[in-house]
């Protein structure tokens, strides 16, 4: 563990992971299930489709979608990269490039949908590129979690003994 002041907060950054991992997923499985997965799926789920007798998505049912989402993401990519920032897990630079693609992403996975319906099919493919981007850093944001509470293997002792400073057991 980086800091010890973390220790209190094993239990629940671990389950919160473990929540952003099974979020990640089933986000997976619902986009490629409801919007096929591909630029065209997504223009049809938009702009409706005659072979599938769906019609365009309205501003509202596009809205009861984006709304929720643009209160959840954030919350859960603020709580994610607080954590993690606080547990210095990353240099800083690291940190913040993570952060603004979390954002960047979800930001344009929401409007991406708008973009679709009213400005141009094209879009379709932003929708695609937000998604994997939120998805792999949601993945990312777990990684990190998991490290700073999961160490891999334990530190090697020094050949030359313990550092200065530190106490002998």
């Amino acid at each position: 563990m980086r800091d010890p002041r973390l220790a209190p907060f094993r239990g629940a950054s671990l389950a919160f992971a473990a929540y952003l991992l099974v979020q990640a997923g089933s986000a997976a499985v619902l986009f490629v299930l409801k919007l096929g997965g591909g630029a065209e799926g997504i223009r049809d789920f938009y702009l409706g489709s005659e072979e599938r007798f769906t019609a365009a998505k309205s501003l509202a049912g596009i809205l009861e979608v984006a709304v929720p989402h643009l209160v959840a993401v954030p919350l859960v990519l603020f709580a994610a990269a607080h954590v993690v920032g606080f547990a210095r897990a990353l240099p800083a630079r690291a940190h913040e490039a993570l952060v603004a693609i979390s954002f960047a992403s979800a930001s344009a996975g929401v409007l991406s949908s708008f973009a679709v319906r009213w400005l141009d099919p094209s879009f379709a493919w932003l929708k695609i590129l937000a998604f994997a981007g939120l998805e792999g850093a949601l993945l990312a944001w777990a990684a990190l979690l998991v490290s700073l509470f999961v160490p891999l293997r334990s530190p090697a002792p020094s050949p030359a003994g313990p550092a200065a400073g530190e106490a002998v057991r």
